[in-house]
């Protein structure tokens, strides 16, 4: 299993091999899922604590909990990423 640093720097550089209309959209969700991780729950950025504590689908639900809205597709998009690239 990755950590979450591998699993992110993968997710990136694999989006930004696509060719996508709007690439910074992922990537600012990205930020944002961050952002709400360092505030929320900083231990799960350390090591694979995420991808440990965590399946891609609780954390779907413990992330929407956080923001207090439905997620955007391209938040989802970004944890599937994170979650694919974390093995």
């Amino acid at each position: 299993m990755k950590t979450y640093s591998e699993a992110k720097d993968l997710y990136i550089k694999d989006h930004l091999r696509k060719d996508l209309s709007q690439p910074e959209r992922r990537i600012n969700a990205l930020k944002a899922i961050e952002r709400s991780i360092k505030i929320n729950a900083p231990i799960l950025l350390q090591q694979s604590n995420l991808f440990q504590q965590y399946d891609e689908y609780s954390f779907f639900i413990k992330y929407e909990e956080w923001k207090q809205t439905a997620l955007s597709n391209a938040e989802k998009s970004v944890i599937r990423g994170l979650f694919k690239f974390s093995n």
